[in-house]
């Protein structure tokens, strides 16, 4: 049978001394700030159509102003190792660049170039075939 051995003094004792965590007021102030950034994303939505051309720009940075500071404080990346940090930019800089590619699929190819599509839709749609199955002949009753 073997003994279980006890814990050594430097397993036991963590030094928290170098993570200077923030405190309850940081977190209320950091989530006032992404209340802010949001009810400013879903102004958006009401804002002239003059301005439709820079909300795209604008949500974006909104966007990952918002992804770094959730992060960085609700996620402690701000205090955890660079690694750690590095791996999450990798990664908001590749959603990025596929919403953008998205985007641009949208903005860019717009038109196939076969002209049997270009074509606009009708005004109205044709309607449909009836689908009615026709009423049956009553037979002579035998009696």
């Amino acid at each position: 049978m073997t003994a279980i051995a006890e814990p050594t003094e430097a397993l036991v004792e963590h030094d928290h001394s170098d993570h200077n965590h923030p405190t309850d007021a940081t977190y209320w102030k950091v989530g006032g700030i992404l209340a802010l950034l949001t009810g400013l994303e879903v102004s958006t939505y009401w804002w002239p159509k003059a301005w439709h051309k820079g909300t795209a720009v604008l949500l974006i940075i909104m966007m990952v102003i918002k992804f770094a500071t959730v992060a960085m404080y609700f996620m402690h990346l701000k205090f955890d190792s660079k690694v750690l940090r590095r791996v999450f930019v990798a990664g908001l800089l590749l959603a990025v660049g596929v919403y953008l590619a998205a985007l641009g699929s949208f903005t860019f190819f717009h038109d196939s170039g076969v002209p049997a599509f270009s074509n606009p839709p009708r005004s109205k749609p044709a309607p449909p075939p009836t689908t009615e199955v026709p009423a049956l002949i009553p037979t002579a009753h035998r009696g």
